[in-house]
């Protein structure tokens, strides 16, 4: 008898490790697939060694509390259409050629890519917002692929038109980008941007060819000019009063590089 093939080794041990995970949070596997969005036959098949689509680690690693999968047992199955570093070129629509040119190809690989899974997300959120009632917001979902990774002082403003109003600065974003306007002009703007070029860490995480996941911030501070939009919404743990530059009352302004100096958008 032959050896069995490594990959379905790690997948072994990889699922083990799902399992004993769960079972160490005291979960069930219906309780852990409603965390991380996917279906109990999914979640049965992960922990069995099924190898796992790089689309649903996100969410296995939420449910799970992990950063990131075990390093050592990565076993991922990549889609067609997620093997984006050696597909993701001009053609996409949201390539940037002025980000290739200034930061990179994995730069403008990661917005490119990067906005279109963001944009998913947004769509997964905003149909389950629109199945509850007028008001509800993200922190009172059941799964939500954007609850904890937005700003937490304002978590109870995240209705159905801020995540609305989110989707549209993305839209916004890879329009501009494309164009050549490397600008942002409102704080939600500003948000979005750091959303998708933050996918750069799962990017890293997926797939060792790339090599950008710790110089997306590099990318962000040079195109915004600062970091503050991750100061002041994530990491100063400060309570933003109303007038304050980032405070939710003032996301949709425009407030950054609004002078007749900045090229018009097409």
């Amino acid at each position: 008898m032959s050896d069995a093939p490594a990959h379905e080794e790690r997948s072994l041990e990889l699922g083990s490790a799902i399992r004993d995970r769960r079972l160490a949070l005291d979960l069930s596997i219906e309780e852990a697939a409603a965390k991380a969005a996917i279906g109990t036959k999914s979640w049965s098949r992960y922990e069995s060694g099924g190898a796992i689509r790089a689309d649903k680690v996100r969410g296995i690693c939420k449910a799970l509390g992990w950063s990131r999968l075990p390093e050592a047992e990565q076993d991922y199955q990549k889609s067609d259409d997620e093997d984006f570093l050696g597909t993701v070129d001009r053609d996409h629509r949201a390539w940037s050629a002025v980000l290739e040119e200034k930061f990179g190809q994995e730069c403008a690989v990661t917005f490119a890519v990067g906005s279109d899974v963001l944009s998913d997300q947004v769509r997964d959120d905003l149909a389950k917002l629109a199945e509850q009632p007028r008001g509800a917001h993200l922190g009172q979902l059941s799964t939500s692929w954007l609850d904890g990774h937005l700003p937490p002082q304002f978590v109870p403003r995240y209705d159905y038109e801020l995540v609305y109003a989110l989707q549209a600065a993305v839209n916004t974003l890879r329009a501009r980008f494309s164009a050549g306007h490397l600008v942002a002009h409102t704080v939600l703007e500003e948000l979005a941007l750091y959303l998708i070029l933050s996918q750069a860490e799962l990017f890293d995480d997926l797939y060792p060819e790339f090599e950008g996941g710790t110089e997306w911030r590099e990318w962000l501070g040079d195109i915004l000019d600062d970091l503050d939009v991750e100061f002041y919404l994530f990491t100063s743990g400060w309570a933003l009063t109303p007038g304050h530059t980032y405070h939710f009352d003032r996301w949709s302004e425009g407030q950054f590089h609004t002078g007749k100096d900045q090229p018009e958008e097409e």
